[in-house]
């Protein structure tokens, strides 16, 4: 979803969302929200849903950017270069 048609909430304080909770339950017997709709001032809103993996709820343990290691082609001409100089 681009930025423009997420919900806003230009003063960072969540005064103008609502949330409602959707459907209850799932795997456990529980109260539990399986899904929560968020709708800002304007009316924009976004359903959030627990990840899942092969239909089971799994935990989440966030999002992290791992850099590859050069290819060994690179990593070569690096050390070549390095001897040059």
């Amino acid at each position: 979803m681009t930025p423009d048609k997420r919900p806003q909430d230009p003063h960072g304080n969540g005064r103008g969302l609502t949330f409602e909770t959707l459907e209850h339950g799932g795997e456990y017997p529980d109260t539990m929200p399986q899904a929560i709709r968020l709708t800002d001032a304007q009316g924009l809103q976004a359903t959030y849903v627990p990840v899942t993996v092969r239909g089971k709820v799994v935990d989440s343990l966030g999002f992290r950017i791992v850099r590859k290691p050069p290819a060994p082609s690179i990593r070569r001409a690096r050390r070549r270069r390095a001897k040059r100089e």
